[in-house]
């Protein structure tokens, strides 16, 4: 699989893949990424979506770690703090 090469600190898109080639093509570029040291971080449009990657990377490589970071579904200038399990 010919990976795009990703310059550090740069924003890279691509048009979303078809099923779950979206989640292959993660695995494989945190693979890639882990082997050269180096952290991925993934952010996606809403709860769902990252939830389905989560679970459909994890298939596609097992033995790396992932961590989740929830919202806190907050707006920035709301007057309150979120609860306290966020």
């Amino acid at each position: 699989m010919d990976l795009p090469s990703i310059a550090p600190g740069k924003r890279f898109t691509l048009p979303r893949p078809p099923l779950s080639a979206d989640a292959l093509l993660l695995a494989r570029l945190a693979e890639r990424e882990k082997g050269a040291g180096r952290a991925t971080a993934v952010f996606t449009a809403d709860a769902n979506d990252a939830h389905r990657l989560l679970d459909a990377v994890a298939f596609f490589t097992p033995d790396l770690r992932f961590a989740l970071f929830p919202d806190c579904e907050m707006l920035p200038f709301d007057s309150f703090s979120p609860h306290q399990d966020l």
